[in-house]
């Protein structure tokens, strides 16, 4: 068998609500040189109806004999790849139309071994908050950056850029070498800890010199009322969804959460949590990047008000951290609780850095998933030619 351009792998587990959409999302390619691997997490029988009903040798499925932890049915998937790049595309996300013809456009032209991009994002009509439901947000740029990945390694340790400048597996395509090499380092996992999609932007950029950045989305993110990732982004609305994650992997959070950390669901502990293991595994002794507490209890402050009904919450963490990690929290400046309910976003957007971003009421233009959401976007963008 020839070894396939791409290999999109699609973890799931009791998801086949929107993981049509996600493999529909991978067939609609113009570019026809890819494999699919649908690694399905021991689900009901619901999940193989739904692959099943696609009858193109690209698509592979495989499903684990019982339930495993995420990020060994990650590791699960990526090993039934086979392709030159990899890339993990969520059950509930989507590639865009033009996504495979654009990164093979540059994966010929510039030597890369990752090359990630910033995601558009598509919120479900079931999305764990009211009112960014149905809608589309789509920025308008297009530049592309050669990184330095070190540099960018230690922006991330210290809290200067967040996770979306990670070119982890799940946003950027990762080549079969990058991935060999992290798993030299780590005894054989590439996906050997914490959050399975920062452990593999970490692991990529320390493993690695230069990182091509795209501004334009080769894939949309769609965050459905089934994302783990939301129900910590807004952890009031996800307990739910948080106790089935926490079933499945089989720990309490105090048992996933690194135990020098204080047990809790914030989302940017559960990120310093996959700092310090991954740190522990790849660079123990490496001056440059060390979890820096400070800058992590600065970034809860200032993230407070993403949910104001867990305000009180993200407080008590707040304080129990600064207890813990003896940081002053006179110096950091807390917001008082939010009182406006958010009004749903339409129309062009004032982003602060001045980049322009269109957010979309998407139900009004009939779409209801993210593959549509994905050509909707699609729709609006300019057609890139790339030199």
């Amino acid at each position: 068998m020839s070894t396939p351009r791409f290999s999109i792998v699609i973890p799931t587990r009791q998801r086949h609500q929107t993981l049509a959409s996600a493999i529909e999302s991978v067939l609609f390619q113009s570019f026809p040189d890819f494999e699919v691997i649908v690694q399905d997490n021991c689900s009901g029988p619901e999940t193989w109806e739904v692959v099943k009903r696609y009858r193109d040798t690209r698509v592979k499925y495989h499903r684990a004999e019982h339930v495993l932890p995420m990020n060994l049915n990650w590791e699960a998937g990526l090993n039934s790849a086979r392709g030159q790049f990899v890339f993990f595309l969520g059950d509930d996300d989507a590639l865009m139309p033009d996504g495979l013809v654009l990164a093979s456009d540059i994966l010929l032209r510039a030597p890369l071994e990752v090359l990630a991009w910033e995601k558009y994002t598509y919120w479900w009509d079931d999305a764990l908050e009211p009112s960014l439901r149905g809608r589309l947000f789509v920025h308008c740029t297009n530049g592309f950056r050669m990184l330095d990945s070190h540099e960018l390694l230690e922006s991330y340790y210290s809290w200067k850029v967040g996770i979306g400048a990670l070119p982890s597996i799940y946003s950027g395509f990762v080549s079969r070498a990058l991935v060999d090499r992290v798993r030299g380092r780590t005894g054989g996992l590439y996906f050997a800890a914490g959050s399975p999609d920062v452990f593999s932007g970490i692991a990529n950029l320390f493993l690695s010199t230069q990182t091509g950045f795209f501004e334009r989305g080769l894939s949309l993110c769609g965050n459905s009322g089934f994302s783990t990732g939301c129900s910590h982004f807004f952890r009031s609305r996800g307990a739910g969804r948080r106790e089935i994650y926490y079933l499945d992997e089989g720990k309490t959070v105090g048992q996933l959460l690194h135990p020098s950390l204080v047990p809790t669901v914030n989302l940017e502990m559960n990120l310093a949590d996959a700092q310090l293991r991954a740190k522990e595994i790849l660079f123990p002794d490496d001056a440059r990047y060390k979890v820096d507490y400070g800058s992590m209890i600065h970034a809860m402050a200032q993230a407070i008000n993403r949910d104001p009904d867990s305000y009180d919450e993200t407080l008590a963490d707040i304080r129990a951290a600064a207890q813990r990690f003896s940081v002053d929290l006179d110096v950091v400046p807390i917001p008082p609780k939010a009182s406006i309910t958010p009004a749903p976003l339409q129309g062009l957007l004032g982003i602060p850095e001045g980049r322009p971003t269109l957010a979309v009421n998407a139900p009004e233009a009939g779409v209801r998933t993210a593959a549509q959401a994905a050509r909707l976007a699609a729709s609006v963008l300019p057609v890139l030619t790339i030199q």
